[in-house]
């Protein structure tokens, strides 16, 4: 009669442990387990009740096979992927099926060629007698909806429910326990229903969650107590009291205050720096120096997105801290930058026969494997031949090859022809770039979120690449960089490589990925408009508090110490950007904030005034016959978080955002009133900075 339900297998695994530890025994447990768990054990109970008795579990790559084929049979390869098809049925059926049994949500179809690929999918499905991994909440729904004696009989069993991690629920899970505890006149069934959850934690909208679940959990499951469970046994007070002051800005939220027993003082500083080069240099200086009073394992580093993480990961590895990339991959070893390098490798070693496979089909050009085995097989007997002389004398003389795959052979090479290795690397990158339409097939290969994270990488590699040239162009090996850019990334890969090993090491992850983990000391950088709060984010209020909720909980994460750091000029695909601070920057009570403003301080003074903060004195390294004094936190002048306002009386302020016809959307900067009545605004737009008239902006 007891039924607990969580989001994970581990958590429920745990949770079981837990239960046979305290009952002592193994038998009669409850069931707990996650939702498609439960779903799929009263499909199994219940199978007389569906279309067939028996049926199979499409897993994701069986389910991203079946549409393949679909879309090739309709022609449709060419406009979208299976992967972006697989996201959109499964938000489809997550979103739109609780508003009721799953034939309801025909009506709500996205595109006519959605429509006919969604029809064709399930279509196949039933022939197959098989359900996808949604289908199981779906199908439970429709019994509720539809068979009223399976209703009630599960009603009258199940006499307790409970639910983990509720601020985690989908639209359709909530449905299921309203379905579950519920009778016709929406009065509850059972004894009792639990949830535990905390919608300042919600933060998987993307993955179907609805923050609403929680707040309108009152309602649905009246007459209902509310527990606060408001102590926090983790963090030290001031950073809870950061926390507070941050969320306390969301609407959409129960209304609560954390505290601790665990007082302090000075554990929250914000940094300021002039660029995201001297920002990595610091948090990189910045842990070194920590490994003297903690454990690297005790640290964290967390960003936004993973394409933040190449210039912090150079700085580790030139002070020499090890680090793990928890929940992503190495900066060098994503696949985007993986398939670049090796296109830039061809230039350099036109024998390289392990490069070429990668990229000889990537982007997919009709060269397949049969093309790679004639390929191979004219290099075993011409192995003097480079692949630029291979592949045209390969064409030239197999008859057999068609006209299409020798089109695509001749703009393969054309990427080659009238360049060499004295080109500026980014000169080449921008022809690989341009020649492949690379950003393009990101974007069509690639659901929306990861060609967007993926194309960023490109750009940070980019950017990483034209850094790389500044340094090194006015030296005696500037006619052979690309060569020493290969090498420098080697260098720097094989130096990772080598702290694969080590048991110690400091952990960056993304913000999403760091909940339920906890650290001392928690570094969170790049806290800055258009990253943290992300572009995205600005058009609606429900966006804009799911990411203040993911930067609260980023906060959270911290125990002892919390550093922030933001940057006042970013390097983006080779443009200068001015950097406005975050909005959620000025929201955090001033109280309890060091600030240290590392635009205006050497960059020693800057590492000394961390180390002292963090209670490491005497730790920058320079030898002094007195003891060091805290220099009182200098005043922000080129950049400050707090709320800026224009002229007075003027309707515009600082880091408002403005909607431009032409440029998009974009965030305030600066403004200043002029002689007719109006203002000129200074505006921070994806394409760069601009200063135009209030008149051709809305807000």
């Amino acid at each position: 009669s007891i039924v607990a339900l969580t989001f994970t297998n581990k958590a429920a695994q745990e949770m079981k442990e837990r239960i046979v530890a305290s009952l002592q025994t193994t038998k009669k447990l409850p069931f707990v387990g996650t939702f498609h768990a439960y779903c799929l054990t009263l499909l199994r109970n219940n199978a007389h009740l569906l279309p067939y008795a028996t049926f199979t579990i499409l897993d994701a790559d069986d389910q991203e096979q079946l549409i393949k084929k679909i879309l090739k049979k309709y022609s449709a390869n060419k406009y979208t992927t299976a992967t972006q098809m697989q996201y959109m049925i499964s938000l489809f059926k997550n979103r739109l099926a609780s508003q009721g049994h799953s034939e309801g949500y025909k009506e709500s179809w996205n595109t006519q060629l959605f429509k006919e690929v969604f029809c064709e999918y399930e279509q196949e499905k039933t022939n197959a007698k098989c359900f996808d991994f949604d289908d199981l909440l779906v199908k439970v729904l429709d019994l509720f909806k539809t068979n009223e004696s399976f209703t009630q009989r599960l009603q009258k069993r199940v006499r307790h429910l409970l639910v983990d991690e509720y601020q985690d629920t989908s639209t359709i899970q909530h449905e299921l326990l309203k379905s579950m505890v519920l009778d016709k006149n929406k009065q509850c069934t059972t004894d009792s229903i639990c949830a535990v959850g905390d919608e300042d934690q919600s933060i998987y909208s993307w993955r179907g969650a609805s923050v609403a679940n929680m707040l309108t959990f009152q309602h649905d499951f009246a007459p209902v107590k509310v527990i606060k469970i408001e102590q926090n046994y983790r963090t030290v007070q001031p950073i809870l009291d950061a926390a507070n002051g941050l969320i306390g800005h969301n609407k959409l939220r129960n209304e609560k205050t954390l505290w601790s027993d665990k007082q302090a003082r000075q554990r929250v500083v914000s940094l300021t720096c002039r660029s995201s080069e001297q920002e990595a240099e610091l948090i990189g200086s910045f842990v070194k120096t920590v490994q003297k009073k903690k454990s690297l394992r005790d640290i964290a580093i967390l960003y936004r997105t993973h394409f933040q993480s190449r210039a912090i990961e150079e700085a580790l590895i030139r002070h020499a801290v090890p680090y793990k990339i928890i929940g992503g991959i190495r900066f060098y070893e994503r696949k985007e930058i993986k398939d670049i390098l090796a296109y830039l490798r061809l230039f350099v070693n036109p024998y390289d026969k392990i490069s070429l496979l990668r990229v000889l089909n990537c982007p997919a050009r009709g060269l397949g494997e049969k093309f790679e085995e004639q390929l191979l097989a004219a290099w075993h007997r011409e192995p003097l031949l480079d692949f630029k002389m291979l592949m045209t004398q390969l064409v030239a003389a197999d008859a057999k090859i068609t006209p299409v795959k020798k089109t695509a052979v001749e703009d393969f090479l054309a990427l080659y022809q009238g360049a060499d290795t004295t080109q500026m690397p980014s000169t080449l990158i921008n022809r690989i770039l341009n020649g492949t339409e690379y950003i393009a097939y990101l974007r069509s290969a690639y659901e929306a979120q990861e060609a967007d994270t993926k194309v960023e990488n490109v750009k940070e590699f980019y950017e990483s690449v034209l850094d790389f040239e500044k340094k090194l162009s006015k030296s005696e090996d500037s006619t052979n960089l690309l060569e020493l850019l290969l090498q420098e990334i080697a260098l720097l890969q094989e130096k990772m490589d080598a702290t694969d090993q080590e048991q110690c090491v400091v952990q960056m992850m993304t913000l999403h990925a760091a909940k339920g983990l906890e650290f001392d000391t928690i570094i969170i950088s790049g806290l800055e408009e258009g990253i943290l709060p992300g572009s995205k984010s600005l058009s609606t209020l429900e966006s804009l508090e799911e990411e203040r909720r993911l930067f609260y909980v980023g906060i959270t994460r911290a125990k002892e110490y919390l550093l922030l750091s933001n940057a006042v000029v970013r390097h983006t695909y080779g443009q200068r950007v001015d950097q406005a601070p975050s909005r959620f920057a000025s929201e955090l009570p001033r109280e309890v904030m060091t600030e240290i403003d590392g635009t205006q301080q050497h960059e020693f003074v800057v590492k000394r005034l961390l180390g002292q903060w963090y209670g490491l004195e005497g730790s920058d390294g320079i030898l002094t016959f007195a003891r060091p004094k805290m220099l009182p936190a200098p005043v922000a002048t080129k950049t400050t978080f707090a709320p800026a306002t224009g002229p007075a009386g003027c309707p515009w302020k600082k880091n408002d955002t403005v909607m431009h016809q032409k440029f998009g959307r974009g965030i305030i900067t600066g403004v200043q009133a002029t002689d007719d009545n109006d203002y000129y605004l200074t505006v921070i737009f994806k394409v760069g900075q601009k200063k135009i008239l209030s008149k051709f902006v809305t807000k």
